[in-house]
């Protein structure tokens, strides 16, 4: 796993996301999660109302009640439950592992391994509620398409965040200016260091409430935040050529594509220096604290063209709508998910899953 937390002296407590409903589809960074040297990950199976996000919560709030820190990892169909939890101190992970983020232990007993928490619902009394539940799964993917649709419509129409309107020496100017900033913030890699190590999460996503970003995630890791004027792309640009510096002076890094457009970075971190920075796209997303902002389009000679401001405008009223729109069927989406879980509550033994969940707790030593 990432290591990049040891600096830090207070407990640390963040909330990130590794799925995304992007211009791509369902957009996945859990093949990234919990797979350092020395990590265990418990795979979480079970159905619609199993109680798989309460049974993570309990686990983080447990050890976040003895003092250590605990990442959090919400889920991007609905951002009030949770798909992951992550306890750095014991290298132990927990997620869940079914649709649209079907995991499995890489080397099972070694590096992780299963919790049936479908073990707790009666399936055979499930059995006789057999339509009904595949009536509303199959609504329920309809309103998937529906969205993702959007998304992809939404992608094409925003072209001035994915860089249409720059060239090649508005690139290169930015990755220059990164290179002079890493000079300053950056120290100079230790003989014989070895290359740093990368991990991607997402800060944020596009979810049945709106667009959701974590916004006091990236203060609490970094004491120095920059926000990167970049309606053009330059921001990812600036982060991308940053995180080469950092890397290759050995330092880690933590990678945050952009929820809906994930070829490009939405913030970057390098935790070891308490050091952030954060893309401002001037599309109403809510932005952490900053200490400062790089204006980056003013590298690029477009900025000032009358025509490109217009088109821009434009784009993003189209591609506001379009979310808008995909938000809605996420919404809908949500909503018979809610009804799922009320069809499989009551086959469900919460009692025993308490009971798990305190035994899980206990083993741990976090009782």
């Amino acid at each position: 796993m990432f290591e990049g937390y040891a600096y830090m002296e207070k407990q640390l407590i963040t909330r990130w996301f590794l799925g995304s409903n992007s211009v791509r589809g369902f957009c996945s960074l859990y093949d990234g999660y919990c797979r350092g040297e020395g990590d265990f990950l418990r795979v979480i199976k079970g159905g619609p109302g199993c109680g798989k996000s309460s049974f993570m919560r309990r686990i983080g709030e447990a050890a976040s009640g003895k003092g250590l820190d605990v990442e959090y990892i919400h889920c991007s169909g609905d951002p009030d439950s949770l798909d992951g939890v992550y306890i750095p101190a014991l290298r132990l992970g927990y997620a869940d592992g079914t649709s649209p983020h079907i995991m499995d232990p890489v080397c099972f007993g070694a590096t992780g391994d299963y919790l049936n928490l479908g073990a707790f619902c009666d399936c055979a009394r499930s059995r006789g509620a057999a339509s009904q539940l595949e009536g509303l799964t199959a609504a329920y993917k309809a309103h998937y398409a529906r969205a993702y649709s959007l998304l992809a419509a939404a992608g094409a129409a925003a072209t001035g965040p994915a860089g249409a309107y720059l060239a090649a020496g508005d690139r290169e100017a930015a990755a220059r200016r990164a290179r002079s900033m890493a000079g300053r913030e950056l120290p100079r890699a230790a003989k014989g260091a070895e290359r740093g190590r990368a991990a991607r999460r997402f800060l944020g996503g596009v979810t049945c409430k709106g667009r959701v970003s974590c916004t006091e995630t990236l203060p609490a890791l970094c004491a120095r935040v920059y926000r990167l004027e970049g309606r053009f792309g330059l921001a990812s640009v600036f982060m991308q050529a940053m995180a080469e510096e950092a890397l290759s002076r050995g330092l880690d890094v933590l990678l945050c594509p952009h929820p809906l457009l994930p070829d490009t970075l939405e913030a970057l971190a390098v935790p070891a220096l308490g050091l952030g920075f954060v893309a401002d796209l001037g599309d109403g997303t809510a932005l952490p604290e900053t200490c400062r902002c790089l204006h980056l389009d003013r590298l690029n000679a477009a900025a000032e063209d009358r025509a490109v401001r217009r088109a821009l405008k434009a784009e993003a009223r189209m591609t506001g709508g379009l979310c808008e729109m995909a938000v809605l069927s996420l919404a809908a989406a949500k909503a018979l998910h809610d009804e799922l879980e009320a069809v499989y509550r009551p086959f469900v033994d919460f009692t025993g899953l308490t009971d798990a969940a305190n035994r899980e707790i206990a083993r741990l030593g976090l009782a």
